[in-house]
């Protein structure tokens, strides 16, 4: 696997329903850097899944700037959610930490790879079944917080309906120690996808 969560604290578990979503906070790259945008698209693998079937999604990162620039290969600290609907009604995330061995930093930093102009990355962005703080089948977003830990957030995907999702890339805020490279910044615009789940 491409990672090892150790003990994920139950404590800082929040749920939250009816209002408007709970995402995580978008990192912004070193002022000095050049800037090289990417554009994010998402897809599925497929129009319709079954409640026990695992979400695939696919994130395709471009590079639309003039020079190289650095995104992570993993979805862990990329990906922000600007929305979630499961027929129309907002989906709110169950929150908790959990903690990387040599913490998540260093995991960010060693996911980081190379991507040149009008180079295209594909990042698989799947749903995850007994790993949830609720034990529920769901899709996993995660930002660094100030513990060099992961800030968690578990959108579930088991519930039948149809799912739109919007969301946007987000370059990791690493500390100041974190290997050098140019970070390829977001367009700005999000990216959007729709699926179904049946009862199955």
């Amino acid at each position: 696997m491409r990672f090892q969560v150790v003990g994920v604290l139950l404590t800082g578990l929040l749920l939250t329903a009816g209002c408007t979503f709970l995402s995580e906070p978008e990192s912004h790259a070193d002022e000095h850097s050049v800037q090289s945008d990417v554009r994010m698209t998402l897809t599925s693998s497929k129009a319709e899944y079954t409640r026990q079937d695992q979400i695939a999604l696919s994130i395709g990162l471009t590079n639309t700037g003039r020079t190289d620039c650095t995104v992570g290969r993993v979805s862990e600290g990329t990906v922000t959610i600007v929305s979630f609907l499961r027929d129309g009604v907002p989906v709110a995330p169950a929150l908790t930490n959990g903690s990387y061995i040599n913490g998540f930093a260093d995991f960010l930093s060693a996911n980081l790879v190379p991507l040149r102009p009008g180079a295209s990355l594909s990042v698989p962005w799947t749903s995850e079944g007994g790993t949830s703080v609720e034990d529920r089948r769901a899709l996993r977003t995660s930002s660094l917080d100030n513990f060099d830990e992961a800030a968690l957030a578990f959108w579930a995907v088991d519930v039948p309906g149809k799912y739109e999702l919007s969301a946007r890339y987000v370059h990791p805020l690493l500390p100041a120690a974190a290997p050098a490279g140019n970070p390829c910044l977001a367009s700005g615009e999000a990216a959007s996808v729709a699926f179904t789940v049946t009862g199955g």
